[in-house]
């Protein structure tokens, strides 16, 4: 308790400090978490922003890595390096939505929620959204959600950039090149990226065999736009292929070989927007995307088995085959009812096709099994938030209604329930902001979470994850939380400081229970689980001349309870945080030097079972510097080189919700140029 007291009362006191230039303008950020542009300091939410001017700084060559610093976010992985998730708050990544231009990527069939096929050369700007955002965007987002906003077109007929960058530890690499641009009205991008990456290396120098993967990307867009009317199509080709490290295999397993050799996703994409601004009707856009998601995972295992004196081997071979066609709509209405009040109205729709093919065999007690499934899941929500103007108040309230229907359209699996269900369900949020207080905005906010269980806990059930199938369950309830937060943002040209105090309880956790199956036992998917969490995030910066000194850091303490077992230690570090000091040097008008010498920690994170095992993830810091030069040359564009030194101190680490050891001391590379 104590080293816990010792991490946050000087950050506080440094808060404190921080403020004392209170006379300052503030610095007006403008995000899209309500929907609706505004400025930071009026949004309810705690956002944390990625802009492009990150990114393109940043040696980081996957989304993931990108938001491993945001307070409160943590990577999560099963063991595949190039396929990587996102934790908010304590929820797991499939109570993290996932969107991209504010539509969002579903997945159906995995225990680990949706996977960031995303190429972040094609990022704009990232915003994260924490706490349930249910009402505003749908179910998933009961941690809350992450918007991924993609580059568009330029203000000249032909630009363009092309960067490399190159990681010592795993001898990888990731190029990527853009040509874009705009023509009167008219505007275009279109963009190609890959990353090859190799074993990576622990502290140690070992290599570990696993974790290699490789991703490519392909993007063209084309769009038509002027003071009243914004028109455009995309085209989207993601693809992976990856690796997944198994760590030491211990008995009964003598062998042990998962990858995944496809994990695509392919979206056809458009929308039209009309803005007139001081009307009733204010702003109207249309979204449309359709998306098919195709992943081929490999299982490959052999064990010894005993039974009495005999001992004889057995081994199993798994082959899955998951495509999920999305279609999506998504109509927004943003009405002007009077210069203090806004109206916000939404449609949203949204067709899940999967279709699941499992074949496993297994030699020793011969069993061969092949199944195909087709199911759908149709949702389709409405929603409306009202936002009041009163003096130096902002009052905000919104409601969503969601109505699911899930089928069963074929299969040849009998332990599938042949039955159709449905659910509907109303979330809520009341939000509170006070600008009234010079360079400082207050906030308070109350919002529920809602998720709908997928496909596979209703039906399909899993052979993954556990050395016995996982049953599905059509009565299951959908997921809810009640989420309460206060905050305080201050922004000036001394300081800019965003602190904030969440609880948030959730209850009908869709997770596994056992089952009598056959003479021994199977998993089933059933609402038992409970969690409750209170934490506290802070993002602090001081501006000393060419210094900006700073500190972001969380703080969680989450208890989770499961059929009479209750615990605290489930698997996430109470403390989290980067820490360091940049300095930002110009010399003249075509030179400039960016410094970031800074530091990262997580405490220890335990993670206890019902049988009273636990299993522990060690604290650790990690010392890195990241150095860019830039040359401006012409018309603001220019030539970056980036080095980053990473682990200088070559701590032996694992993150919390990854299995695979982090790469020991590495440097990375990058070089990129506008022309």
């Amino acid at each position: 308790m104590y080293r816990k007291l010792i991490f946050v009362l000087p950050l506080l006191a440094f808060s404190l400090i921080s403020t004392s230039a209170a006379d300052m303008e503030t610095e007006k950020i403008k995000v899209t978490a309500t929907r609706v542009e505004k400025e930071m300091k009026e949004v309810p939410y705690t956002v944390n922003v990625i802009t492009e001017e990150d990114i393109r700084k940043s040696g980081a060559t996957s989304l993931a890595e990108l938001l491993r610093d945001i307070p409160a976010v943590q990577m999560t992985s099963t063991g595949a390096a190039g396929v990587q998730r996102l934790s908010l708050r304590g929820e797991s990544s499939s109570r993290t939505l996932i969107m991209v231009d504010g539509m969002k990527i579903t997945e159906q069939k995995s225990m680990d929620g949706t996977p960031l096929l995303i190429d972040i050369n094609s990022i704009e700007r990232i915003e994260i959204i924490k706490g349930p955002g249910s009402v505003l965007y749908g179910s998933e987002a009961i941690g809350g959600a992450i918007n991924v906003i993609t580059k568009k077109g330029g203000d000249r007929p032909v630009q363009g950039v092309a960067s490399y960058t190159y990681n010592t530890n795993s001898d990888s690499y990731n190029a990527a090149a853009s040509l874009y641009g705009g023509i009167k009205n008219f505007y275009y991008r279109a963009e190609v990226s890959k990353n090859d990456f190799g074993k990576r290396e622990d502290s140690h120098g070992d290599e570990l065999k696993g974790s290699e993967y490789e991703n490519t990307n392909m993007s063209l867009l084309a769009g038509y736009k002027n003071k009243k009317f914004d028109m455009g199509v995309q085209y989207t080709d993601y693809e992976s292929e990856s690796e997944v490290y198994v760590g030491e295999i211990e008995p009964p397993f003598t062998m042990m070989h998962m990858m995944l050799p496809e994990w695509n996703r392919e979206k056809y994409a458009g929308w039209f927007e009309y803005r007139n601004p001081g009307s009733f009707l204010n702003k109207a856009r249309i979204d449309v995307f359709t998306q098919e998601t195709y992943k081929k995972f490999i299982n490959n295992m052999d064990m010894t088995v005993s039974m009495g004196p005999i001992t004889m081997p057995m081994s199993y071979r798994g082959l899955t085959k998951n495509t999920l066609d999305t279609t999506g709509v998504l109509g927004q209405f943003d009405f002007e009812i009077s210069d203090t009040n806004l109206l916000i109205a939404g449609l949203e729709y949204n067709i899940d096709d999967l279709n699941a093919k499992d074949n496993i065999q297994t030699f020793g007690a011969p069993v061969a099994t092949l199944t195909d499934t087709d199911a759908k899941q149709t949702t389709m929500s409405a929603f409306l938030q009202d936002e009041q103007m009163l003096g130096d108040f902002i009052l905000s309230a919104g409601l969503r209604y969601t109505k699911v229907k899930n089928e069963i359209e074929s299969t040849n699996n009998a332990s599938i329930p042949d039955e159709d269900t449905d659910d509907d369900n109303v979330v809520g949020s009341l939000s509170l902001v006070y600008t009234g207080i010079q360079d400082t905005a207050l906030r308070a906010i109350y919002s529920s979470g809602y998720r709908t269980p997928n496909l596979q806990q209703l039906y399909m059930g899993t052979t993954h994850g556990s050395s016995t199938p996982t049953f599905s369950n059509p009565d299951l309830d959908p997921e809810t939380s009640d989420n309460f937060e206060v905050g305080v943002r201050f922004s000036n040209k001394m300081a800019d400081i965003d602190l904030a105090v969440f609880h948030t309880k959730s209850e009908d956790y869709i997770t596994t229970h056992t089952i009598p199956y056959g003479s021994g036992t199977a998993l089933e998917f059933t609402n038992i689980d409970k969690a409750e969490t209170t934490g506290a995030e802070l993002m602090t910066k001081v501006f000393i001349g060419d210094f900006t000194p700073y500190i972001n850091g969380a703080y969680m303490r989450r208890k989770y309870e499961q059929e009479g077992f209750s615990t605290y230690k489930n698997g996430i570090p109470e403390i989290t945080s980067r820490f360091g000091i940049r300095h930002d040097a110009r010399f003249g008008k075509k030179f400039a030097l960016n410094t970031d010498i800074y530091g990262r920690y997580a405490s220890k994170a335990e993670d206890a079972a019902p049988d009273g095992t636990v299993d522990t993830t060690e604290a650790y810091t990690t010392l890195n510097l990241a150095l860019t030069g830039s040359y401006f040359y012409k018309d603001g564009r220019r030539i970056m080189v980036g080095v980053e030194a990473l682990n200088i101190n070559n701590q032996d680490y694992e993150l919390a919700m990854s299995p695979i050891p982090e790469p020991g001391r590495h440097f990375i590379l990058k070089v990129s140029a506008d022309f």
